[in-house]
């Protein structure tokens, strides 16, 4: 998502993050429905509307998608990025805040991204061990119908948050550097959420102690210290990045150290010069890569976890391919069939007159069918979206665990040390 920034606990955090933008331009209503649950019961435990005349509990999430949209069309220049998704989380350990305390915590954070005055809507949701509040806003200018796109927002909500968590008396975060050990946001982000090592971590940990302790001479030897790890060096945009070759997931070179930043490289080597033919055969052939698996992970709980992901992706892959065959034979058939009855009213010896009428009330019965066609394939494709999934890593081993995984148990067990750990460097 981009761009998205978090200020982090382990686990839950303070985090913002922009809606990834929908293609269709609708993303305010999937968060508002998100926010809002799919079910008869909305999951908000609280909820809060600003600036949606007539929105005043969850069940109004339909009223309040309608005049965002609305907002939406008088802004016909700006792109499909319109929603801006604010999410506030709490220590496990932290109170339960009352309904004043949350609505001065969403107003307050709302107001530093400048959002104040625009459409927002604002929900607690507990369906986790700790509280945490969604908060969907019109990034268009209900008036002015501007977009307003904050700067620097990770920085603005750091320092809000600091203050807010003094005056509410919450849990205090850790410093940025503490919580974010100077990772890429991408790559952090990528952590917090899968709950395994990063490419950037592995690489600052493992590649760049390896190009540091080796004497480099040329662009040839830089390759090939990067080829004994199955990394490639390439050029991207007017930069440098670090590649696994075998899992394509890539880290600015110059984000693991500023020795390896492309000016200070083409000062030592001259002009960029990419890896050969050789060096990527190389690459492709290096015993020792990078893994997102941790060390204290068994390997065969992790190939199974890998394993089951597999499964799951085939599963989905030959369900997608099987519905969009049914799906393509099941229109041509629709099509066929009320052609074929066009042609038979066009050769009936009726008056124009009522030729029309017939056709007419053709075109109203194709109009149903097609309707109930497109119910059923909607039907189907939620069916295939609800796949059981095993999830990011840290769900695998939450369910594997619940199971009486003792492997797992072993894994949960280790990660509330280190929380707690954590919380102890907090005070």
């Amino acid at each position: 998502m981009r761009p998205v920034c978090f200020l982090t606990y382990p686990p839950g955090p303070y985090m913002s993050e922009h809606q990834r933008p929908s293609k269709s331009g609708r993303g305010f209503r999937k968060l508002a429905r998100y926010i809002r649950g799919q079910s008869d019961d909305p999951r908000a435990t609280w909820f809060l509307a600003a600036n949606l005349p007539g929105v005043a509990t969850a069940h109004d999430v339909e009223l309040a998608c309608h005049l965002v949209e609305a907002v939406h069309a008088q802004n016909t220049r700006a792109g499909k990025d319109r929603t801006y998704h604010l999410v506030i989380s709490l220590h496990p350990e932290d109170r339960s805040l009352q309904s004043k305390e949350l609505r001065h915590l969403v107003e307050s954070l709302v107001d530093t991204l400048g959002f104040s005055e625009h459409q927002y809507i604002a929900a607690r949701h507990n369906d986790k061990d700790h509280e945490h509040l969604h908060v969907a806003i019109n990034k268009i200018h209900p008036e002015s119908f501007r977009l307003h796109s904050p700067s620097w927002d990770h920085q603005k909500l750091f320092s809000a948050g600091r203050a807010l968590e003094a005056e509410l008396r919450l849990t205090p975060l850790r410093t940025r550097t503490q919580a974010r050990d100077d990772l890429p946001q991408q790559a952090a982000d990528y952590e917090a959420r899968q709950g395994v090592e990063s490419f950037a971590r592995w690489a600052g940990k493992t590649l760049a102690p390896a190009l540091l302790a080796t004497e480099l001479r040329s662009w040839d030897d830089v390759h090939r210290t990067c080829g004994r790890f199955g990394v490639v060096l390439r050029a991207h945009g007017n930069g440098l990045v670090f590649e696994d070759a075998e899992r394509g997931v890539r880290v600015k070179a110059s984000s693991i150290g500023r020795d390896f930043s492309k000016p200070r490289l083409s000062t030592r080597f001259g002009d960029f010069q990419p890896a050969s033919a050789r060096h990527l055969e190389a690459s492709g052939r290096a015993p020792r890569r990078y893994s997102p698996m941790l060390r204290t992970v068994p390997r065969k709980l992790w190939m199974e976890y890998r394993q089951s992901l597999d499964r799951v992706r085939l599963q989905r892959t030959e369900a997608w391919d099987g519905y969009r065959k049914s799906t393509s034979r099941e229109r041509q058939r629709l099509r066929e069939r009320y052609e074929h009855q066009r042609r038979l009213l066009a050769a009936l010896p009726v008056s124009g007159q009522d030729r029309k009428r017939l056709l007419k009330q053709l075109a109203q019965r194709r109009s149903i069918e097609s309707r109930l066609l497109r119910r059923k394939l909607a039907h189907q494709r939620k069916l295939i979206q609800k796949t059981p999934h095993p999830g990011s890593w840290r769900h695998f081993i939450a369910s594997r665990a619940a199971g009486g995984d003792a492997r797992a148990i072993r894994l949960v067990q280790q990660r509330e040390r280190q929380r707690g750990s954590h919380d102890l460097e907090r005070g």
